[in-house]
């Protein structure tokens, strides 16, 4: 990751230690999470190298303040009459806060164990295979700064492959109750654009 993705990360962090300091985190006492964390979602996502495919997540609230969620991605890329296909699948869980003192705001802590492979073929004779296992811990702001508007900040460390640290800001737009729409972009070794639509379980 460049120096400026460094740097970006860097205040992004600096702004949860604050936001951190000014909330109340009484584990004691539960306090609503602002957002629901019971949703399915696909997304288009484009890679850096050429890679374009497809993420697929989902989430469930299973107590309050707590959820567990999955996703798999599959990203593809071909050149020079090689397939290169990227496989990633994560499973894991998180918990979510609503801040004290900024309302309609959650701060979510996160983690999840991945499994990765990487694939190298032609004319699907398997050239190269690489399988890694890996963690990704993060942790990820979200504010409603209007009705059915979200804008949402991640920071996480990906050992998958090669450590990675990664930022991820996105906006999430709800079009009624169960539906919405939502983008975002990963800086890290692995640049990443993602366009997809999110489907509430509840």
């Amino acid at each position: 990751m460049n120096q400026n993705n460094l740097g970006a990360a860097g205040i992004l962090l600096s702004v949860f230690s604050t936001t951190v300091s000014a909330a109340d985190f009484s584990f004691s006492r539960v306090i609503p999470s602002w957002f629901s964390y019971s949703y399915a979602e696909i997304e288009y996502v484009d890679m850096d190298g050429g890679f374009n495919g497809l993420l697929a997540g989902v989430s469930f609230d299973i107590r309050p303040n707590w959820n567990i969620m999955g996703q798999y991605l599959f990203a593809s890329h071909s050149r020079y009459g090689s397939d290169l296909d990227y496989k990633v699948v994560s499973v894991g869980g998180g918990y979510h806060y609503q801040l004290k003192n900024f309302e309609k705001s959650d701060l979510m802590f996160h983690a999840s164990l991945m499994q990765g492979n990487a694939e190298q073929s032609e004319q699907r004779n398997i050239k190269h295979e690489t399988d890694d296992n890996g963690i990704r811990l993060g942790v990820r702001l979200r504010f409603e700064p209007q009705a059915d508007f979200e804008v949402n900040a991640d920071v996480s460390y990906n050992s998958l492959f090669d450590n990675d640290l990664t930022f991820s800001p996105g906006v999430l737009y709800q079009i009624n109750p169960r539906f919405a729409v939502k983008g975002s972009f990963e800086f890290g070794d692995l640049d990443m654009l993602s366009l997809g639509i999110r489907y509430y379980l509840r």
